[in-house]
């Protein structure tokens, strides 16, 4: 689980302006999955709860430079290593993933843009 964590990478060249518009679609389909949106100074990190974050747990990052959006799992090393189950938070980051690409995947095809989707 730790290496298909490590492997989840995603990065998407929005148009000019698009960016946090995708970025907020994004958003909104990772929160209907159960996880929570954190605010960082470069996007949002998404756990189940701040604890997660605290505990330096495995989560999902999404960073917006200018139009860029980037995806990745942070500390996917330390999976099972905190009071939450491995396998709990594992379904939970493939899920959110799951449902990011496919935002992605939509506003490519409409855009007529290519994302660099790496998911196991």
């Amino acid at each position: 689980m730790c290496k298909a964590l490590s492997s989840i990478r995603i990065v998407v060249p929005a148009l000019p302006g698009d960016g946090p518009i995708l970025a907020e679609r994004i958003r909104e389909a990772i929160e209907e999955t159960g996880l929570r949106a954190f605010i960082r100074a470069e996007g949002y990190a998404f756990m189940h709860s701040e604890l997660v974050g605290m505990l330096g747990l495995p989560h999902l990052r999404l960073a917006l430079v200018g139009d860029r959006i980037s995806m990745w799992v942070r500390d996917p090393h330390k999976l099972g290593l905190g009071p939450i189950g491995a396998e709990e938070l594992y379904e939970g980051i493939m899920r959110a993933v799951e449902a990011a690409v496919s935002v992605i995947r939509d506003y490519c095809s409409e855009k007529g843009v290519e994302a660099l989707i790496y998911v196991p």
